[in-house]
């Protein structure tokens, strides 16, 4: 497994990986590269479908996102008949993976099928970093505070964001609360979690107060040091840790044709990875 430094503020490229066949060694090593580095780009010659969820079934448990009989784990992302540019509805908005959900998501994973000849970028921002550059009186005023998430736009979304599609069924009032500061479940880490995307109130606290501290947290981590982005290639895998990472789609025409149709293969994971599990978390991890 090779290993080399994306472009841009951070995310790394993995090369040389066959993710149907590899070691628990090898795995460890690609956790850690995603713990350090938030972004994870595997170059693949290309996978089927059944390839794909087991080297995702690796990394965790899938979360149903489809009506596939066969992988129901495996979420298709695709404009041939979507205009997201004129729609405005979608992931072409900051947010973080299940944040709406008790359970939220640990990794989320996309396999580029086919791609378009230009645009369809993911941009990411790294909460971590973000959280680590506030003031320590700031992160004593928020280390303990708990946020209200529910699906729809949040109180802190940046204008031009995207209203999120829910769920078929999904109660719109149903609300679940997470840490403003979470502690990384696998590596110790403090960040920033969730601050837009589902974020609506900020428990025991005015919603005029909370919505300036979640828009101030937002204007903060958005800021370019601390934000990249990255054009999805044909037979790419890219993956990346949600508990440190705030991401959103770019807005993408309707496809007219094979040169610009894309198709991306979604997987969400929650839950610890099983190899870190069997081996109670011993892992080399340098933070």
């Amino acid at each position: 497994m090779q290993i080399t430094r994306l472009d841009g503020n951070f995310g790394s490229c993995v090369e040389n990986l066959h993710v149907a066949e590899f070691n628990d060694d090898t795995l460890l090593e690609l956790l850690t590269c995603l713990y350090e580095s938030h972004v994870v780009v595997i170059k693949t010659p290309g996978i089927t479908k059944g390839e794909y969820r087991d080297f995702a079934c690796r990394l965790g448990e899938p979360i149903q996102l489809s009506k596939d009989g066969a992988f129901p784990e495996i979420a298709h992302i695709t404009n041939r008949e979507t205009n997201s540019k004129k729609s405005r509805l979608g992931a072409a908005h900051w947010h973080t993976d299940q944040s709406f959900r008790k359970t939220v998501s640990s990794i989320t994973m996309l396999y580029s099928v086919t791609t378009p000849s230009h645009g369809g970028e993911t941009k990411f921002c790294n909460m971590a970093a973000a959280y680590d550059a506030l003031p320590v009186a700031t992160k004593t005023d928020i280390d303990s505070l708990s946020v209200a998430h529910r699906h729809g736009i949040s109180i802190s979304a940046p204008q031009g964001d995207h209203k999120p599609i829910p769920p078929p069924g999904w109660d719109p009032t149903y609300t679940v609360y997470h840490p403003l500061v979470r502690t990384h479940p696998e590596t110790g880490r403090k960040t920033l979690y969730a601050v837009t995307g589902t974020a609506q109130g900020v428990q025991g606290m005015a919603q005029s107060d909370a919505a300036a501290l979640l828009i101030r947290l937002r204007k903060h981590a958005l800021q370019d040091c601390f934000t990249t982005s990255y054009r999805h290639q044909l037979h790419d895998i890219v993956m990346w840790d949600n508990p440190t990472v705030l991401h959103s789609a770019t807005a993408i025409s309707q496809a007219t044709g094979s040169q610009d149709l894309r198709l991306l293969w979604r997987i969400s994971l929650k839950g610890t990875p099983p190899v870190l599990a069997a081996k109670h978390q011993g892992i080399a991890l340098n933070y």
